[in-house]
């Protein structure tokens, strides 16, 4: 293969690995070989396009859990008030478990803002 690639292919080989292709099916999506995505890969702005690349897809992601977790919550609490103890009771503990959860992450969260900002006021940076 040539060892010239256009700008667009780098793209679309870092989108690949991005996605979570192998170098292997990543050259294969892309039409090139798998030596063009291993060497394109030793080169650190060719690997930082894959982790933003990454990040955006995780973001992404993110996002569209966010939005629907009001209704899954819904779901969940609506299995409260089914007939069926089994199920009432495990999602009684699934509630509870994961408030939990959340709970203790805002908490953490916090803490760290509060220790960021205090070592910012420490340093003479406004946070």
């Amino acid at each position: 293969m040539s060892e010239f690639v256009r700008p667009g292919k780098n793209f679309a080989i870092a989108f690949a690995l991005a996605a979570g292709a192998t170098c292997l099916a990543a050259a294969e999506q892309t039409g090139v070989s798998d030596r063009t995505v291993r060497r394109k890969l030793r080169k650190p702005a060719f690997r930082k396009l894959v982790a933003e690349l990454r990040s955006q897809l995780f973001s992404a992601a993110l996002g569209r859990m966010a939005e629907n977790m009001t209704r899954a919550t819904d779901s969940l609490v609506s299995l409260l008030d089914v007939n069926d103890p089994a199920v009432k009771l495990r999602a009684a503990r699934t509630v509870l478990s994961l408030a939990l959860r959340l709970r203790d992450s805002v908490d953490v969260s916090d803490r760290i803002s509060e220790l960021e900002a205090e070592l910012a006021r420490k340093q003479g940076v406004v946070p």
